[in-house]
């Protein structure tokens, strides 16, 4: 498949919604990626399955706090410098980029590099989603070091980064994320193509290609994207999807610390007998509870979108009075492993709750 400028504005927001709130505002690296494709032609979206198993993929995106994108703008090169210094420090040339999280602009920096550099982006990533830190790849989580990796800001100034293991190497990162003004870009995690296939998420990109599409075609309908989503979902290697609440915003709670913004967003009932929704938040939305039940979290994705509208909402988007619609989807298998909910699971964010199944909820 050949990405073109016109895919931008549905991959950005299918890629707002997957972020589950996290993952930085799209709308600019749309912009930026619209004009880089415009400028050095359409991308290649290839399925991780036409892979060549001695290819070397590199892994791109951005870190930092999401709140800060909206104020902090990037110039638009940061990921190809990142890449660049990379290769140099590694001796090897990337033949294919992949995004480390499907979700918010992530999946557009992917893009912004590979139209530059003329090589493939695969269709696949390493979360099936946003989540805040490096270790919680799928990559990672499989046995993949992320380093060597280098961070850069937008005036070029760059680190590299090596560390025993992916976690620690998080740590370090985010330190330097914070004296780089709070947010940076970085290539890590250089694979094989053989490695890259075992350790992905298949489809994910296309998937949040075709959410962006649904978005679209729902015109202003929460309910009918809902209906199409769970078509979408069941042909991806997505779960179950739900509608969990259509309500109002009567509350948000936010701060930024450590890099991250943590928050708590609660959501009035404006259909069903029930109370307010709480929704925890770490860049992303991790836990929703409702009457003392968990209605979904973590790993599976909770998404959510303004109801006379269906524009997906990030966190930092979230005010009071709202109208928005609550939404869950089932996370990938490779995301369900007890080796994954170690790092993944509500716990692992130190939410006193075992991770349950979407489905197996009420």
């Amino acid at each position: 498949m050949k990405i073109s400028p016109d895919d931008m504005d549905d991959i950005a927001t299918g890629s707002s919604f997957l972020a589950t709130g996290g993952g930085g505002d799209p709308y600019v690296g749309a912009l930026i990626a619209r004009r880089m494709l415009a400028a050095y032609g359409d991308v290649e979206l290839l399925a991780l399955d036409e892979l060549h198993d001695e290819a070397i993929v590199v892994a791109v995106g951005g870190i930092g706090a999401p709140t800060i994108s909206l104020e902090k703008l990037p110039n638009g090169r940061e990921q190809e410098w990142a890449l660049e210094r990379l290769e140099a420090c590694a001796g090897k040339k990337a033949d294919a980029l992949i995004a480390f999280e499907v979700g918010g602009i992530n999946s557009l920096l992917t893009f912004m590099a590979a139209a530059r550099r003329r090589i493939p982006v695969l269709d696949g990533d390493g979360m099936g989603r946003a989540l805040p830190e490096m270790q919680m790849t799928t990559f990672s989580i499989n046995g993949v070091n992320g380093t060597p990796m280098v961070v850069v800001d937008e005036h070029g100034n760059n680190a590299i980064v090596t560390a025993n293991d992916t976690a620690k190497a998080e740590r370090i990162t985010r330190n330097i994320a914070l004296a780089m003004g709070g947010q940076c870009t970085s290539a890590e995690s250089m694979m094989t193509g053989a490695l890259v296939k075992k350790v992905s998420i298949p489809g994910s990109i296309g998937f949040c290609l075709e959410i962006g599409r649904s978005l679209k075609r729902s015109n202003i309908d929460a309910d009918s994207f809902v209906e199409d989503l769970r078509g979408l979902a069941d042909a991806s290697v997505y779960g179950a999807v739900r509608r969990l609440l259509r309500g109002k915003v009567v509350d948000v709670e936010r701060k930024t610390r450590g890099g991250f913004d943590f928050a708590t967003i609660v959501v009035e009932d404006l259909e069903g007998d029930g109370g307010p929704m709480r929704i925890s938040v770490q860049n992303e939305f991790l836990l929703a509870t409702q009457d003392g039940a968990v209605r979904a979290s973590v790993p599976d994705l909770i998404c959510m979108v303004d109801s006379e509208t269906t524009v997906p909402i990030t966190s930092d988007r979230v005010s009071y009075g709202q109208r928005v619609t609550v939404m869950a989807v089932g996370a990938p298998d490779i995301c369900r492993t007890a080796k994954a909910l170690s790092r993944i699971g509500p716990r692992a964010f130190g939410f006193d709750v075992d991770f349950v199944p979407l489905e197996n909820l009420s």
